[in-house]
């Protein structure tokens, strides 16, 4: 599908996802949507920074900025503890409903075949 299409709607839980275990610059956090969407699924960095921004107004992240070895600063994002109180409880209810949008998806046929 090669387009940031495919995950809207889903786009803040995953940010939140991957921010969970640690800070991020909006650089890595596309290439790493890229990589485990198996190059499937691409977002561009002003499509994503719309988001940041988004989370950001919500009270979700925070951004600092900090110097890199390249002498340039990167502007990095951080989960607040609503962030990952959001991402918490959201999550399992997110994951159920690749399930259902896959039945649907798929004409109501389960894994087996025809119901």
């Amino acid at each position: 599908m090669k387009s940031s299409e495919f995950i809207k709607g889903y786009t803040e839980i995953i940010v939140c996802a991957l921010l969970y275990d640690g800070d991020d610059y909006i650089y890595n956090l596309v290439k790493r949507i890229t990589e485990s969407g198996g190059r499937e699924i691409q977002i561009t960095n002003p499509s994503l920074l719309m988001i940041m921004k988004k989370l950001a107004a919500d009270g979700k992240i925070t951004s600092y900025s900090s110097a890199s070895k390249t002498g340039v600063d990167r502007r990095y994002y951080s989960l607040t503890e609503s962030g990952r109180e959001y991402y918490l409880k959201n999550r399992d209810a997110y994951l159920g409903s690749l399930k259902t949008l896959k039945n649907l998806i798929s004409g109501g046929y389960d894994d087996e075949g025809k119901d």
